[in-house]
């Protein structure tokens, strides 16, 4: 039964009030912050809401919330980026990142070894660099470009085969601590070249690790922003270092100038440096994956092409005729600076004319070893949450200090060993480098016909959705196989090797690479035409 008119109660009053507006305002910043959060799902591997939690009280907690919600200081992990968190338009970092990454004193480095350990005269060490660098920096280049395409991490992207994603994320992870770890000993005697005696090489291997891992701490935009301009003061350092050492580099094309090249030595300088270059194809869409989707591929990779060519080409070739020169016996400082291998005593003694600013060059190169090693722990965090999935629970910034650990011990125990330990290094990081890129290359072009719409990114970490990563692990073993047989190490020498040079030869003739490449790529192709037949995915 309708009640009467007059047993109606009174209408409410539907002024506002103060603390109805209050109220609304409150519930419309609530809801605001509830549109604010990242979206729910597999696209985000971090499912902690640090939005929602209490206003801290203490000093740590403050420092904490300031870490998570800071522009500066990158969280996110390994997980998939959505379209609408790739914003980042500076395509022109694809060049400067990698251009400062490599325009190191570690990169001169690595070219010193051609005469050094091989004995190849300035001529033949620099065809090796020249030819072999277009090759080795051109497949970290095509690899770049599934960055912007996709919002994935390179292992990441390695991870369509869930299980087996876990072995090549762990030697990323072991060729990482390697490199920081050389590249903190090359600066270590950089800089204690610039007052001998009073800073230890092991000091100058810390210091430059501490800085390090603060800018790998912060993250993607910190690291663009540095290297964005970082390769300037490093530029005018090396050019002034040709400058002055240009004096004594006339001697450089008479050492083993009368000494024909033996495939042996030409085979495993080779070797060398295509494990300097290849080895960042692990890692190369790292450095890109917040730039717009709308980039073409071409354009990122002719980007990064030239950012990793030019100095790896150019620096190389200078180290190599600073090595040559040093050796040839023209220039008694020199050879004595570089008798035992080190870098730090050849710089050093070379522009020790220009006196004070010769040491101001010094600094400069050797603080110039952030510009690789802040990257290379940046990497490092990344890749570690594919071979520890639980980790991607934390926020990616504190896994370098993980790194740094780690690495600080081994580069100062192999600090006195430094030329051995680089060049055996080297070669190990082109080994598994090359298997890694032939069957990535091989699933991208031949299985998912070069379309990045081929992969269905909603169940990236979820075992049951994704290949089961057979026929990657057997392409591995095989192609590993062909590697020891084929390697020329200090502690091994296979007998593909023994036959480049003949069995009396004691070194050279490291053809692992290629021949671990060849047999990944060729057993990969039938053995994952078979894995589909059998699991459908």
């Amino acid at each position: 039964m309708l009640a009467s008119s007059d047993s109606r109660p009174p209408a409410p009053d539907r002024t506002p009030t103060a603390a109805s507006l209050l109220d609304a305002d409150s519930k419309h910043a609530s809801l605001d912050l509830e549109l604010a959060k990242p979206p729910a799902g597999p696209d985000y591997d971090d499912p902690t809401d640090w939005t929602a939690a209490p206003s801290p009280r203490k000093w740590y907690g403050k420092a904490w919330a300031w870490l998570i919600a800071s522009d500066s200081v990158e969280d996110h992990g390994v997980g998939p980026l959505p379209e609408h968190a790739r914003t980042d338009a500076h395509f022109i970092s694809n060049f400067t990142i990698w251009l400062t990454m490599n325009m190191t004193i570690s990169c001169f480095s690595t070219g010193t070894l051609g005469p050094l350990f091989y004995g190849l005269s300035l001529r033949d060490s620099t065809l090796v660099i020249v030819f072999c660098n277009l090759f080795s920096c051109g497949v970290p280049a095509y690899v770049a470009t599934f960055g912007p395409r996709m919002g994935m991490r390179t292992m990441g992207i390695a991870r369509f085969g869930y299980y087996f994603a876990i072995l090549p994320a762990l030697l990323n992870v072991i060729s990482f601590i390697g490199f920081c770890a050389v590249n903190s000993i090359v600066a270590g005697q950089v800089l204690a070249a610039v007052n001998p005696g009073h800073l230890s090489v092991n000091a100058g291997i810390v210091i430059v690790a501490v800085i390090s891992m603060l800018v790998s701490f912060c993250g993607y935009k910190v690291l663009h922003t540095m290297e964005r301009w970082a390769w300037m003061p490093v530029l005018l350092a090396f050019i002034l270092l040709a400058g002055f050492g240009a004096r004594h580099l006339g001697s450089a094309p008479s050492f083993a100038a009368s000494e024909p090249a033996t495939a042996g030595a030409v085979f495993s300088f080779i070797s060398i440096i295509v494990g300097f270059t290849i080895s960042w194809s692990g890692c190369s869409a790292d450095f890109n994956t917040y730039m717009r989707p709308d980039i073409s591929s071409v354009r990122v990779c002719l980007y990064t092409f030239a950012g990793l060519y030019l100095p790896c080409m150019l620096v190389q070739v200078m180290g190599a005729a600073f090595a040559a020169a040093a050796l040839s016996g023209a220039v008694p400082t020199w050879e004595a600076a570089f008798g035992d291998g080190s870098v730090g005593g050849l710089v050093g003694v070379a522009v020790e004319p220009m006196r004070g600013f010769g040491k101001f060059l010094l600094v400069l190169f050797s603080l110039g070893m952030i510009s690789n090693n802040a990257p290379t722990q940046y990497a490092f965090s990344l890749s570690l949450q594919i071979v520890f999935p639980f980790l991607t629970r934390l926020p990616r910034f504190l896994l370098p200090i993980v790194g740094t650990a780690i690495y600080l011990p081994i580069a100062i125990a192999a600090a006195a060993h430094f030329a051995s330990a680089l060049s055996n290094f080297l070669g190990l990081l082109g080994y598994w480098s090359s298997i890694f890129v032939a069957i990535l290359l091989v699933e991208h072009l031949l299985f998912r016909k070069g379309r990045f719409s081929a992969y269905d990114l909603t169940f990236w970490n979820r075992s049951s959705r994704l290949p089961p990563g057979l026929a990657a692990l057997f392409a591995s073993l095989c192609g590993a196989a062909l590697v020891v047989v084929g390697m020329d190490q200090v502690w091994f020498r296979g007998p593909l090797a023994k036959l480049v040079t003949g069995p009396d030869a004691h070194a050279g003739g490291d053809i692992a690479f290629e021949t671990g490449m060849a047999v990944a790529a060729a057993v990969y192709i039938p053995a994952r035409w078979l894995e589909r037949r059998s699991f459908g995915r």
